[in-house]
């Protein structure tokens, strides 16, 4: 009894932790925002990096080159990633057979991750990153470490956008059709 109330309060602790730290990440001036939306990995081949998946098998981004992705920095204490997940999962669903492939990279623990995956049936691949998913999210422009961070790869292989915070099921969409998916 007595663990299962310390587990609970760490728990809580950890969400509540996450929660004011996303809310502080999502409160950057406006000319802050104004300057990162000029971001500098824009144009870029992007940065070759290798996570472990939930089996512990490395995965290197390599293995999805020749494919438009979405690389989602993403932790289960973030609501706003929580929200566009199941979108996701959807868009991973209709149009993964055109070329587009979501790579998660979770910025978490891993009983946290597999827990949430195994939850909300992830049909893609969720990487455990945990801290080192910032410097990561980082090389890739994020240079606030915010989350929600999505990352747009083209086929060649060349960051094509980014957003911080959710990105809605409409403008990824747009995104896919710019892409040359067929809607």
């Amino acid at each position: 009894m007595k663990n299962t109330i310390i587990f609970i309060a760490a728990i809580a602790i950890a969400g509540s932790t996450g929660f004011a730290l996303q809310r502080s990440l999502n409160q950057t001036p406006p000319e802050v925002q104004a300057q990162l939306q000029n971001n500098p990995a824009i144009g870029l081949q992007r940065p070759e990096f290798a996570a472990p998946d939930l089996n512990g098998e490395l995965r290197n981004i390599k293995e999805w080159d020749g494919k438009i992705i979405f690389l989602n920095f993403w932790a289960t204490w973030c609501p706003p990633c929580l929200k566009e997940i199941p979108e996701f999962i959807e868009l991973q669903d209709t149009y993964g057979e055109q070329g587009f492939q979501i790579v998660g990279i979770a910025v978490d623990d891993e009983a946290a991750v597999r827990e949430y995956v195994e939850e909300v049936g992830m049909n893609y691949p969720s990487l455990v990153a945990e801290t080192d998913g910032i410097v990561l999210a980082k090389r890739y422009g994020n240079g606030i470490g915010a989350l929600p961070y999505t990352v747009i790869i083209n086929r060649d292989g060349e960051i094509s956008n980014t957003f911080r915070g959710e990105l809605s099921k409409i403008r990824a969409k747009e995104l896919l059709e710019e892409s040359g998916i067929r809607l």
